[in-house]
């Protein structure tokens, strides 16, 4: 088990491309918590993330929502093999999984 403020980084500062998906292993977090912080939408003010799990079971997705209305956010996930990151239209956004001890 990693220690409680382990975190493992999606995009650091990174410019996606129109549905580039990011992803990172979370295998050994608890209750997986997701930050994304907007940094530019770079034109696209309509650009949309969608948050999703993948297991043994199958992919699942978490949360989607455009950026324009929200910023930055925080969204807890269950516990899964990874969490991937998807940009619909490219924007640049700073994102990590970080390990929820709860």
């Amino acid at each position: 088990m990693p220690a409680w403020y382990a975190s493992a980084v999606l995009a650091d500062s990174a410019t996606f491309n129109a549905g580039e998906t990011k992803t990172v292993d979370v295998s050994q977090f608890h209750t997986p918590a997701v930050c994304v912080a907007l940094e530019g939408l770079g034109g696209n003010a309509d650009d949309t993330l969608t948050i999703e799990i993948v297991g043994e079971a199958g992919t699942y997705e978490v949360d989607n929502r455009t950026l324009s209305a929200t910023g930055s956010y925080v969204v807890d996930v269950p516990q899964a093999a990874t969490v991937q990151l998807t940009s619909a239209n490219g924007t640049t956004i700073s994102a990590e999984a970080r390990n929820n001890p709860r």
